[in-house]
């Protein structure tokens, strides 16, 4: 090999070395204004502090929405949420089922029963409430628990 094509094969050799860490320099350059985007002060000490900052801000943040969440989610078992309803006919002189049971419960099977009786005569409608899938003061008719066992499913 003669001494011209050392120095070529060594110029090629360097000039591939330098693009490769040109390469690498701007990489490491762009890598490093994304850490120091927005900082005063563009070291690498100011951006892990505002990172150490912010990572306790987002902790403090979560913990806060986590609070709120079961805040909401203790709501949400008071709303009513459990529906049955049910029509039927009581009565064999009357037809087209127009008497109905309607209830009502929140997520514990707290509530109300409502049951509208139509016979030829008059509609009657009664209210009872519901503690725990049960009516404490009050006897329910085979409906009315048929109705409350169906919406508490």
């Amino acid at each position: 090999m003669s001494a011209s094509n050392t120095i070529y094969l060594l110029l090629g050799f360097l000039s591939l070395w330098s693009i490769l860490l040109t390469i690498l320099l701007v990489r490491l350059m762009t890598h490093y204004q994304r850490l120091t985007k927005g900082l005063a002060q563009k070291d690498l000490i100011s951006a892990i502090n505002s990172f150490i900052a912010k990572t306790g801000q987002n902790h403090e943040a979560i913990e806060s929405l986590k609070n709120e969440l079961e805040t909401e989610k203790k709501k949400g078992e008071l709303h009513l949420q459990r529906l049955g309803f049910k029509r039927f006919n009581p009565f064999t002189d009357t037809g087209g089922n127009q008497s109905f049971i309607l209830s009502l419960l929140d997520e514990n099977g707290t509530g109300v029963v409502i049951s509208s009786l139509h016979s030829r005569e008059n509609t009657r409608t009664y209210a009872k409430q519901i503690e725990d899938g049960r009516c404490p003061d009050q006897v329910l008719s085979k409906e009315e628990q048929a109705v409350i066992k169906e919406s508490l499913k």
